[in-house]
């Protein structure tokens, strides 16, 4: 993850620095781009690079780190609007963010990251996310209908989040993305099935 002197940037410069690295996914194959690409796009000096990153896979770390926690403010955004059930919020989440992936720099970038499964399975369990994810963990048990009723425990509810943010990384990042019925049959299933599980 990003060290210190990146944390410590105004967000303006922040943003920047990681929509650089976004432009620079999107014209550039993953194996084939160099730390001299992003302090081009960025424009920033190697030195500053290398203050604020380790090195290339540091600064996509950095990159994911930074649209996973905008995908789960937007995730407990769209269970609010879902009469607080974590369930149709889920499901309106996974539309959103197929309606982004619609979008040729979004998708591109996602396509280009070849080992984007594995590095958002790193990111979400890293130290840097612990205290995030128990904080939305905290939230779905005070405010979701399943979190009051079925999984009031941190346990419980956090096997359940965890199984549904793979169902979503897995459903939208595994296959090509297509807006068709079947795809969204085939991500609706799965849901229940998580869903009836936790009845039993």
């Amino acid at each position: 993850m990003a060290l210190e002197a990146f944390l410590t940037l105004k967000e303006k410069k922040k943003n920047n620095i990681l929509n650089a690295i976004s432009v620079c996914l999107h014209k550039t194959n993953y194996d084939e781009l160099s730390v001299n690409d992003i302090v081009k796009e960025a424009d920033i000096s190697r030195g500053s690079f290398y203050n604020y990153f380790k090195d290339k896979n540091d600064a996509v770390e950095t990159l994911v780190d930074s649209k996973l926690k905008d995908h789960f403010d937007q995730y407990l955004n769209a269970i609010s609007k879902s009469n607080c059930s974590l369930f149709e919020g889920t499901k309106k989440v996974y539309l959103e963010v197929k309606d982004i992936l619609k979008d040729e720099i979004n998708i591109t970038v996602m396509r280009n990251i070849k080992f984007f499964m594995d590095l958002v399975t790193k990111v979400f369990y890293s130290k840097e996310q612990e205290k995030y994810i128990e904080d939305i963990i905290t939230w779905l048990i005070d405010n979701t209908i399943e979190g009051k009723e079925t999984l009031n425990t941190r346990e419980k509810m956090g096997n359940v989040f965890d199984m549904i943010i793979m169902l979503i990384v897995n459903s939208v990042f595994l296959y090509t993305i297509k807006d068709d019925d079947k795809e969204f049959d085939a991500f609706d299933f799965k849901l229940d099935l998580i869903r009836k599980g936790i009845r039993e």
